[in-house]
């Protein structure tokens, strides 16, 4: 029997995030308790309509909570969607049924972990400006978060912002800092475990649109994004908030984890939102001391399966 994990899933809902939570969903190893949105891909509002399409779609009516508008610090970094303006493909899937609940995301968050210490595990698949805000707010109630799973960083690859930043540390590193600075254990998977063998092709997107179940909705969420990433000589879409989910809720997916010290760069310049991984028990030259391991970075997964699962998963209806 899998362990159960219950997760609150914060994300600024893309139609890679709206994959992510399908998963999260459909998986028996999980008990979503609650989505928190920020503002991220796209505006907070659009956000959580997204969020709550992505639910409905999947049959699930679990709570969406709004939250964070702007970055921790509250100077926006300029980037764009590539999933189209409405961050799910300007394909009219967007009509949720269901409204954000009025409570507010940090205040569920800290609520859910006051309730369940020692229990919870959080999910940031978009800026994490709702975890930083939540541990602003109660240092002590956040510290007992069990495990936070975060799709961020460039991991040991390049970033996708810039050559070295991930679009989701980038976009608020100052709360990324905060978030690898509480203490708790947290698991990273970086965009390079986001490489070729988890891309979608062309072809197989053109399959699932016409496909089964919850295929159409992913492969109209992403549209957009196949158009970007053609436009890039890239004939395929990728999704690396599902595959990052799936570190989760597939407990064989993982193959390898290291453990390393995670640091923030969140100096203005070339670097700002680079995560630098120090290996645990590595000795370093110039630097014989340095912090504490604070993460565990994914390094290898089964990545050849993912396409053919996820689209198992989505064929299901």
């Amino acid at each position: 029997m899998s362990e159960l994990h219950k997760i609150i899933v914060d994300t600024d809902t893309g139609g890679d995030d709206a994959a992510a939570l399908i998963l999260a969903v459909r998986s028996p190893s999980v008990e979503l308790l609650g989505v928190t949105v920020a503002a991220g891909n796209v505006c907070l509002e659009q956000a959580a309509k997204n969020a709550l399409s992505a639910l409905e779609a999947a049959g699930s009516d679990v709570k969406v909570y709004t939250g964070a508008t702007k970055p921790f610090s509250g100077e926006e970094r300029e980037t764009f969607s590539v999933y189209g303006s409405d961050g799910m493909g300007d394909a009219g899937i967007v009509n949720p049924k269901r409204t954000p609940e009025k409570e507010y995301a940090i205040d569920f968050i800290l609520k859910t972990v006051k309730e369940n210490p020692g229990q919870i595990e959080i999910f940031a698949l978009g800026p994490a400006t709702n975890v930083a805000l939540a541990i602003q707010k109660d240092r002590e109630t956040m510290k007992k978060v069990k495990r936070i799973w975060s799709m961020g960083t460039a991991g040991f690859g390049p970033g996708n912002a810039t050559p070295v930043a991930e679009f989701n540390v980038y976009k608020d590193a100052e709360a990324y800092s905060v978030m690898l600075g509480l203490g708790v254990p947290v698991t990273v998977i970086g965009l390079d475990m986001d490489d070729e063998p988890t891309w979608v092709s062309e072809a197989e997107w053109h399959k699932m649109l016409g496909g089964q179940g919850l295929q159409p909705f992913i492969a109209k969420a992403t549209g957009k994004l196949l158009q970007f990433k053609k436009g890039n000589g890239i004939d395929a879409v990728d999704l690396p908030d599902a595959v990052a989910m799936a570190c989760l809720v597939w407990d064989d997916f993982v193959t390898e984890t290291v453990k390393c010290y995670g640091s923030c760069i969140t100096a203005k310049g070339e670097t700002h939102g680079l995560v630098i991984f120090y290996k645990e028990g590595f000795t370093y030259d110039s630097m014989p001391k340095i912090g504490q391991a604070n993460v565990s970075v994914v390094t290898k997964a089964k990545k050849d399966e993912f396409v053919s699962r996820l689209n198992e998963i989505l064929a299901k209806g």
